[in-house]
């Protein structure tokens, strides 16, 4: 008989100055995974660099988040940051959002496991007391990864367009009606 291997409890709370080298090299990993395929390489620059990454997490965490409003949230395994989401109040995309999910990115190697819907769980708690009504999260249309909306019960209500430094690029907004929606369709892909 084998013994069972278990794997370390992956915890989920609030990110911290401290938590930008790793919340930068993830953002790196996954501009890289998720847009290589459709960005000018140039056009990635300085994206899919985890230090400048990491200088930027550094910058918006020291000087510009407001605790008020947003939310970061780090998905932690064994001490190792291995996933975040970043969320806010408000509707950027005129779309009716009270709220929205900015960021949800996971380490490569450790997708496909639950991470991403458990860290959008804990930010549906977060949404539920503070902008009960509709939740946004946009992607770029050409994202390999944005069916993960469609599967979680997202209707796509609106393409707007993002500009990144000299192009601009289709970005799908998805809507929620509730927070509480959010998490239905979370549990229903099986969170």
């Amino acid at each position: 008989m084998q013994p069972s291997m278990t794997l370390p409890r992956l915890l989920i709370h609030s990110g911290a100055i401290s938590n930008s080298a790793a919340i930068g090299r993830i953002l790196a990993e996954g501009w890289r995974q998720a847009y290589s395929g459709f960005m000018p390489k140039d056009e990635l620059g300085p994206r899919v660099d985890p230090d400048h990454r990491a200088r930027e997490v550094g910058t918006w965490l020291s000087s510009d988040f407001n605790t008020d409003t947003e939310l970061l949230l780090v998905a932690d395994q064994a001490g190792e940051v291995i996933g975040f989401l970043a969320a806010c109040l408000g509707d950027r995309n005129d779309v009716g959002a009270a709220g929205q999910v900015t960021l949800l990115y996971v380490s490569p190697e450790r997708q496909g496991q639950g991470i991403g819907r458990q860290l959008l769980l804990e930010a549906v708690e977060w949404f539920k007391l503070r902008a009960p009504g509709p939740i946004s999260i946009g992607a770029f249309e050409q994202n390999p990864f944005r069916s993960f909306y469609d599967a979680i019960g997202g209707v796509p209500a609106k393409t707007v367009r993002s500009r990144v430094d000299a192009f601009e690029w289709p970005v799908v907004v998805y809507l929620w009606p509730s927070p509480e929606a959010l998490g239905e369709g979370i549990a229903a892909r099986g969170a």
